[in-house]
């Protein structure tokens, strides 16, 4: 025979229940936090450093794609790629509104992985402070691309004006 065993808390006040509930929801939403936080590191990473296409149509002038900080084109009939453009040079990017893109993103990348490292505080401080330093580390990194939106739009009319080279 087997017996039915119900486990029940008991709780001696209303208020730890309260604190009980509230404890468990917070490392749930704690580890929500954290894997968006990983999520958007790794878009803001490859924002960072992934080409996008363009002039890939019949109708375009030549082919060839860039990217924050480097552009390439295809010559020869698309044998070979000619890329311009490299982080270690900042005179090699294409105008000033690729250059302010590039360190606004760059920071943003390097903002949200220290955010990705700060969450290691929750082993030593209450996870009260780390969140607060999450939070506005993610504010900062978020705002930081936001920011480029004017420099962005800036970047693409002169990009129409132009023909990669």
């Amino acid at each position: 025979m087997v017996a039915s065993v119900a486990q029940t808390v008991e709780y001696v006040e209303s208020s730890q229940m309260y604190t009980s509930n509230y404890l468990r929801s917070s490392k749930a939403v704690g580890v929500l936090w954290g894997v968006f936080t990983f999520c958007f590191a790794i878009i803001d990473v490859v924002v960072f450093i992934q080409p996008q296409w363009i002039g890939d149509s019949v109708e375009s002038k030549g082919t060839g794609y860039f990217g924050l900080w480097k552009h390439c084109s295809l010559v020869q009939g698309g044998q070979e790629i000619i890329c311009k453009g490299q982080l270690e040079d900042f005179s090699t990017i294409l105008n000033p509104a690729f250059r302010a893109a590039t360190v606004f993103v760059g920071l943003s990348v390097v903002v949200i992985l220290l955010c990705i490292c700060s969450m290691l505080f929750f082993f030593f401080f209450s996870s009260s402070t780390v969140f607060h330093i999450c939070g506005w580390l993610q504010l900062f990194s978020g705002k930081l691309p936001t920011t480029s939106t004017p420099v962005l739009t800036y970047m693409f009319s002169f990009f129409l004006t132009i023909e990669i080279a």
